[in-house]
């Protein structure tokens, strides 16, 4: 859903029929926000009893201490395990910021706030706090120190880091695959802005992580349209490939239109193409993948696949190393 302010996040919509094997009525069931506090089971009439009974019953599920999820079972068990996990980080970020005054979400539970792609759900919220305040993990919260400008915060339902800001930190904190995996579909989103960061750059001079941040400025781009794609032109670079083109279209002789491919080697005439989801294509789908590979391959180039299992290898750089030679 979306607020009135643009704060996105992946959760799903309340049930309206709340009836259980319990025996309640939906008509006697209060309504309430996909995560709940006590405080708003408690303005809806409810007892502290009666939630307890609920959380016995199965009806209700605690997502943390104090925030209760009242349809969890039917609005996650529909999503996919990614989407699952993401929507419950991204409650539970909600209820430790709400838990935690003077906190704000920050880094990779901030960018999940925003809608955007992280390469990896993390197991802890991760909360910003000033200079000089405790930091460290408690009860799955990361406590991170971040000084944070007035405009590095956008202030929802609880403060959250701009997606620029989080962008920044899980930069100078994290991996090139993360960096880009998030920051191409934030410059893709107009999120994130290349010229602004640079022009700021001075700001993180001497600090922890400017120069993987001054890296991942030269690599960041919105052309990129899925986190694999992202992802594998990060893993080009730490292996030495050689950098591709993106987004190439792919015509004949004649000028007629075959495909648009992921990444093209022109020395090479290489096509990669960064198959995540081919695995679960119908039939269908699998031949009219098959047909394009080969109007493709007739054209004269070569075609090399690969999926998110080979990132985690040095396989796919020796095979695209031996096209490109």
């Amino acid at each position: 859903m979306q607020d009135s302010r643009g704060l996105w996040i992946v959760v799903c919509t309340p049930a309206r029929d709340r009836s259980r094997s319990s025996g309640m009525s939906s008509a006697s069931e209060p309504q309430l926000p996909t995560l709940a506090f006590m405080i708003d089971a408690e303005r809806a009439g409810l007892t502290r009893d009666q939630v307890r009974q609920r959380l016995r019953s199965g009806d209700w599920s605690r997502l943390t201490r104090g925030a209760y999820l009242p349809d969890a079972g039917e609005c996650l068990d529909d999503q996919v395990e990614h989407e699952r996990r993401r929507t419950e980080h991204g409650l539970r970020a909600i209820a430790a910021a709400s838990r935690n005054p003077g906190t704000v979400v920050t880094d990779a539970s901030a960018a999940l706030l925003h809608g955007l792609p992280i390469e990896r759900v993390p197991s802890n919220v991760q909360l910003a706090v000033p200079p000089g305040a405790w930091s460290g993990t408690r009860s799955g919260i990361d406590f991170r120190i971040r000084d944070l400008a007035d405009d590095d915060v956008r202030y929802e339902r609880i403060p959250v880091a701009s997606a620029q800001r989080c962008w920044i930190d899980m930069t100078r904190h994290g991996t090139l695959a993360e960096s880009l995996v998030t920051g191409d579909a934030a410059m893709g989103a107009g999120l994130l802005s290349v010229e602004s960061v640079m022009s700021d750059l001075d700001r993180w001079r001497g600090q922890r992580g400017c120069r993987r941040l001054a890296r991942a400025l030269q690599f960041v781009d919105g052309l990129r349209e899925s986190p694999l794609e992202s992802s594998s032109f990060a893993y080009f670079i730490d292996r030495g490939v050689p950098l591709p083109r993106m987004q190439v279209e792919i015509r004949s002789e004649r000028g007629v239109f075959v495909a648009r491919v992921d990444f093209l080697w022109d020395a090479a005439r290489l096509v990669g193409e960064a198959d995540g989801k081919v695995k679960y294509f119908e039939r269908e789908q699998l031949y009219a993948e098959k047909r394009r590979e080969d109007l493709i391959r007739a054209q004269g180039f070569q075609v090399v696949r690969w999926g998110w299992a080979d990132l985690r290898g040095p396989a796919l750089a020796r095979r695209l190393r031996a096209h490109l030679t």
